[in-house]
């Protein structure tokens, strides 16, 4: 299968869609009280798969489908991703909530440094600066929060030092995740990257149903699917996110879920943002429009470049 042409842009608004789509998953996942993370963790995975199935099945696609020249590289995928998810919820039960988000949008820089060290991209100088600009805002967000930095006690105890690590680590992990499926996407579809995905998930977490699993009532087994559709869906973003162009394009924009998160908290629990959440959108914004344009040009440069008999940027 040849690779799909670089466009950035493209790119940029499936990782937004993305995003949106994962604030969304993790708004109704808090809606579910009751369950252990691991039989949400298989819900997720198994049930997000089944409508992907089910339309290859009528299509006749299926077996085209699952056929796949990299079944190491799908399992590899699926140890990370439960990886970061096992490390996230940990990091949310050491640390305060604003701390172990704050520490996990570290991982687009994990996305820019990986991408150059590991696959020898070419990040210039506006992207580092847009990455580091749109952490910036971050911390405008969270800073007022933070009790690790400012709750006036000169040594984290144990507790809090395995979250940050926890949550350190998810980032890398989750930059790696990345960085795994934009390979993957050269020779592979996003349906089978996605199915292969939750059949690897779904098995694993399989081994987790005699530690505390509880048969769930209709409410809960209704938000359970709607997981499940929303996640797989959000993961076919994802994939054709990195199919049109490189991680370290998009990594600035993950801190927009930080919008997403806020107006769903905002619609579903009542939660209203304070100042410094809106100052740092702000930022969020401008680094996002940032990029935006730098792309724009690039993409324009070239043929510009060529037409004038000058080196491409």
């Amino acid at each position: 299968m040849t690779a799909d042409p670089y466009s950035p842009i493209r790119a940029i608004g499936f990782k937004i869609l993305h995003l949106f789509l994962t604030a969304a998953m993790l708004t109704l996942v808090k809606l579910v009280q009751g369950m252990p993370v691991t039989q949400l963790m298989f819900f997720r995975s198994l049930l997000a798969i089944l409508p992907i199935v089910a339309i290859l099945a009528l299509r006749r696609q299926l077996r085209d489908a699952i056929r796949t020249r990299r079944p190491f590289g799908h399992f590899t995928r699926a140890l990370l991703s439960l990886t970061t998810m096992g490390l996230t919820f940990l990091a949310v039960r050491s640390l305060p909530l604003p701390e172990a988000v704050t520490l996990q949008y570290t991982q687009p820089l994990f996305v820019v440094a990986l991408s150059a060290l590991i696959l020898g991209e070419t990040v210039r100088l506006f992207r580092w600066a847009a990455v580091g600009f749109g952490f910036l805002g971050v911390l405008v967000v969270t800073w007022p929060k933070l009790t690790l930095l400012g709750g006036g006690t000169a040594i984290a105890s144990d507790a809090e030092l395995i979250g940050a690590g926890a949550a350190l680590t998810a980032a890398a992990t989750l930059a790696l995740t990345l960085l795994l499926v934009g390979q993957l996407v050269r020779t592979e579809k996003s349906t089978t990257i996605a199915i292969w995905l939750g059949i690897y998930a779904s098995a694993i977490l399989a081994f987790t149903i005699p530690f505390g699993w509880v048969v769930p009532d209709a409410r809960q087994a209704a938000i359970l699917a709607i997981i499940g559709l929303v996640g797989g869906l959000s993961q076919l973003a994802l994939t054709e996110s990195l199919r049109s162009a490189p991680a370290s394009t998009t990594a600035p924009f993950e801190y927009t879920s930080l919008i997403f998160a806020t107006a769903f908290g905002f619609a579903v629990f009542g939660d209203i943002p304070d100042g410094s959440t809106i100052y740092g959108g702000a930022i969020l914004a401008a680094a996002g429009l940032a990029i935006i344009w730098r792309e724009r040009r690039s993409m324009i440069r070239p043929t510009t470049a060529r037409s004038a008999g000058l080196p491409p940027e």
